[in-house]
């Protein structure tokens, strides 16, 4: 297979550069013949092979998903140069470069923003019966004021056996953790719980997120909960 590199066409679409590397495949900013910029996702060949009976799951998920935080699934291009997902490109960098690249400080009253973005995405998706699977600082796109969640590779629908929505619920715990660890500037020996300056009601929270069983009646509950506890006005 051709190496893509920049000014190369895929179907109607011109290369600008590779914006992201994973296990499953390689994304690029492209743009349409308007100018218009898309997002193209290359399998790798072997991962395509390997997961062939898997591989539709990304497809017929964000097919059935409308939400302003979602890329939108623009096509399918399967040409010589490869199986591409055409997606609607975001703004922003992700949590994990503003957070490890830019060392950004996140302040408490914007983590509640994002937070509460977060756990909006989170309702429409398990009211849709989708769990993402795979939330985490590398995942969520952020501009500065709004929040997108990328990458439906391991999505699935809830089965409430294998795949329940508690997973979701345990890696946003994990992305919050994270952003609150950014105003952090102890020796971080010791547990996230012990360390970090929460309240009570915060840590009770946030370990009731990681619970492997379902510790909420429903994603609006656990919301309402984080804005109970997190919320700048009504922390307790």
């Amino acid at each position: 297979m051709s190496p893509v590199v920049p000014g190369r066409k895929i179907g109607e679409y011109t290369i600008a550069s590779c914006i992201g590397k994973g296990r499953y495949g390689v994304c690029f900013l492209a743009h349409d013949p308007t100018g218009k910029a898309v997002v193209l996702k290359r399998f790798r060949p072997r991962m395509l092979r390997k997961n062939r009976q898997q591989n539709h799951y990304e497809a017929v998920i964000l097919s059935g998903l409308s939400h302003p935080a979602i890329p939108e699934l623009l096509g399918v291009i399967n040409c010589r140069q490869g199986y591409y997902y055409v997606l609607e490109y975001k703004e922003g960098a992700s949590l994990e470069e503003w957070l490890f690249k830019r060392r950004k400080v996140f302040p408490s009253e914007e983590i509640y923003r994002i937070g509460s973005q977060l756990f909006d995405i989170l309702k429409y998706l398990h009211s849709r019966n989708v769990v993402h699977g795979d939330i985490s600082t590398a995942n969520l796109l952020y501009d500065g004021e709004k929040l997108s969640l990328l990458d439906f590779g391991l999505a699935r629908y809830a089965d409430g056996r294998n795949i329940r929505f508690s997973l979701d619920y345990a890696r946003a715990a994990n992305v919050l953790i994270y952003l609150i660890y950014s105003g952090y500037s102890g020796r971080g020996d010791r547990p996230w719980h012990e360390e970090l300056p929460l309240s009570e009601g915060q840590k009770g929270f946030l370990r009731r997120m990681m619970e492997k069983e379902e510790a909420f009646r429903n994603t609006e509950e656990a919301a309402e909960e984080f804005q109970k506890y997190f919320s700048p006005t009504g922390r307790e």
